[in-house]
């Protein structure tokens, strides 16, 4: 892969690849944020066979498909076993469970159920990624995350019937 970037005064700056199959695709940013990507054929780089503008969100949203963020073959099975696993729950603390009135690292939920508490939603107050100093009350709504099985771990050891 050959990879070159050119400065196009007045109106911004062109890259260009030219792919292992010998393809050329070039990309000219402009000073105002729209995109132009040109394909050329492997005989042929003075003239595009293809030429699409693009603005600089859908430029973003391509770059983005094109690294990897929302789809990656080989990570596929993988990601699917994981999710398939993985709970996140919601859960009304009652007054009268072990936990109420404790502090997370007090009550050692991810020792004792593998479950880690990802927030506590208070009645005006949601504490995102909660300390282990921070309390757990009664009446409190805790968000965990683990396997199903931990989940019902949880549930069992600190005496939680519903969700």
């Amino acid at each position: 892969m050959e990879f070159k970037e050119s400065d196009l005064p007045g109106i911004g700056k062109k890259f260009s690849i030219i792919t292992t199959e010998k393809f050329k695709i070039s990309v000219v940013v402009h000073v105002t944020g729209k995109r132009e990507l040109f394909i050329f054929e492997p005989d042929d780089y003075d003239e595009p066979i293809c030429d699409v503008v693009l603005t600089e969100e859908e430029a973003n949203q391509l770059g983005s498909v094109l690294m990897g963020a929302y789809y990656r073959p080989e990570q596929e099975k993988e990601r699917k076993l994981f999710i398939e696993n993985l709970a996140i729950e919601w859960i009304k603390v009652p007054s009268d469970s072990p936990i109420a009135g404790k502090k997370i690292g007090e009550s050692q939920i991810r020792q004792r159920t593998g479950v880690t508490v990802i927030a506590i939603m208070k009645e005006e107050d949601t504490i995102v990624n909660p300390l282990p100093e921070d309390v757990i009350e009664g009446g409190d709504t805790i968000v965990i995350i683990g396997t199903r099985d931990q989940v019902e771990r949880f549930l069992r050891e600190f005496n939680i019937d519903g969700r």
